[in-house]
């Protein structure tokens, strides 16, 4: 298959045809550049034994009706170069969260797939990635059809010894003394107005409405009168309004006004990665926001590094779960904090490598440690 332009000379394709199914008819690509278009059952009859090079494998498998079919799947390919990283799992996705040019049409779809694996294995290349090397040898080992192509690009490149155990790259969790109590400092109302201007930004548009919501919920953050009698505030605004914002900013002040946390509990895992986002507005480096906001969720949403190190101690026996272990350990290795349900953990993956290998890593026996 012809390359895209300015690839390194160790980045190799395989020599197989793209494919794109729509509702009707499946777009076949060549190497040699010839477009054809095939109904379902001459689809099936060509697409066997070839390990096209596909978007989302599971997705054209149903569509053909071809259970357990062997792909070339960019996907899979992306969360191996780029864990923790999201993408709509679509060629036109990944195109665009790479920056590369997609032409309209499912023509358009089967020719940036090289172009994307290109893409993919040349950061391969050209970065320095120990782990990723381990981890390739071994998906290679058990299968993986993009196995070939990752040794090649990450030739010369010694393996890390970590290999699956993510686990070890991760820093120890110390136990200190308790922090002491926060603070009891008041947050007036005007200085509530101020932060939220603050974190609108001069461009935003003025929106008197929400400034007075987040001037009226000052009364909650007052110092209470009697222990265990905290002061509660009811307040209600339509959609619109902006309330995110309007209760960030008395929570925020008042948290570094008197060294202590504030908890903001949600009905909704949306609303609780709407409020994540938000508060980029106000740690805008993510180093920062990392010690200054945890997203907190039930225990079984995250990943359990316990049940994540008894399957790769699991492998010599089911060596056939090593592709599906890998990208679990390659996204482990990048995760901002585990979880499973949200935040950066791409919701396709479950489809592609199995839920069993990958939600079914969480803590449901509440053994993790």
């Amino acid at each position: 298959m012809a390359l895209p332009d300015r690839v390194p000379d160790r980045i190799l394709l395989p020599e197989v045809p793209a494919v794109v199914a729509g509702t009707r008819l499946t777009l076949f690509l060549s190497p040699d550049g010839e477009l054809e278009e095939l109904e379902p059952a001459a689809a099936r009859r060509r697409i066997g034994g070839i390990a096209p090079l596909v978007c989302h494998a599971r997705s054209l498998a149903r569509r053909l009706e071809l259970p357990g079919l062997r792909c070339h799947d960019v996907l899979e390919l992306f969360a191996f170069v780029r864990p923790a990283q999201f993408a709509v799992p679509t060629a036109r996705g990944l195109a665009e969260t790479l920056g590369l040019d997609c032409p309209p049409g499912r023509a358009g779809e089967a020719l940036a797939l090289a172009r994307i694996a290109a893409c993919l294995l040349g950061e391969l290349a050209h970065g320095s990635d120990p782990e990723a090397a381990s981890i390739g040898n071994a998906m290679a080992a058990a299968g993986w059809p993009w196995g070939p192509y990752v040794q090649a690009a990450l030739r010369g490149i010694a393996p890390s010894a970590r290999g699956f155990a993510a686990w070890r790259g991760l820093p120890e969790i110390s136990e200190h003394a308790p922090p002491p109590p926060a603070g009891h400092q008041a947050v007036e109302q005007d200085e509530v107005r101020r932060r939220l201007a603050d974190l609108l930004g001069a461009a935003s548009e003025p929106r008197p409405s929400q400034a007075d919501y987040a001037a009226a919920l000052t009364p909650a953050f007052a110092p209470r009168d009697r222990e265990d009698h905290p002061n509660v505030v009811l307040a209600e605004a339509g959609t619109g309004v902006g309330k995110t914002l309007g209760y960030l900013a008395p929570a925020s002040l008042w948290a570094e006004k008197n060294d202590g946390p504030v908890w903001v509990s949600t009905y909704t895992r949306n609303l609780q990665h709407q409020i994540d986002g938000e508060l980029d507005r106000l740690f805008p480096s993510r180093d920062v926001k990392a010690l200054k906001a945890v997203l907190r969720k039930g225990r079984e949403n995250y990943l359990c590094l316990l049940n994540l190190e008894e399957a790769v101690q699991a492998l010599p026996s089911q060596p056939s779960n090593a592709i599906a272990l890998g990208l679990m350990a390659r996204w482990t290795a990048a995760t901002r904090d585990g979880d499973l349900t949200g935040g950066d953990f791409p919701g396709w993956l479950p489809e592609l490598i199995g839920r069993q290998r990958s939600l079914g890593l969480s803590d449901r026996r509440g053994e993790c440690v």
